[in-house]
């Protein structure tokens, strides 16, 4: 795929003359590098969401005692 970058000169030259000392095209060059510094860089993982409620049938809202009742069954 062609595509037009805009790059700093001295990062330009500094590309150019690794494809020159390498015996590559620049293009290759350009390309082993995106490559090296993707594979470098960590990826980041998809942001968490959270939880839906629970919803309980046939169950008013639970409250404080309810909760703490639940979680001292759970510990017999």
């Amino acid at each position: 795929m062609k595509t037009t970058l805009e790059l700093p000169d001295q990062l330009m030259r500094r590309i150019k003359m690794r494809a020159v000392e390498r015996n590559q095209k620049l293009k290759d060059t350009v390309a082993q590098l995106l490559e090296f510094g993707l594979a470098s860089a960590p990826e980041k993982e998809a942001p968490k969401r959270a939880p839906r409620p629970v919803r309980l049938k046939k169950h008013g809202p639970l409250t404080i005692n309810d909760i703490e009742t639940a979680i001292a069954s759970g510990r017999d």
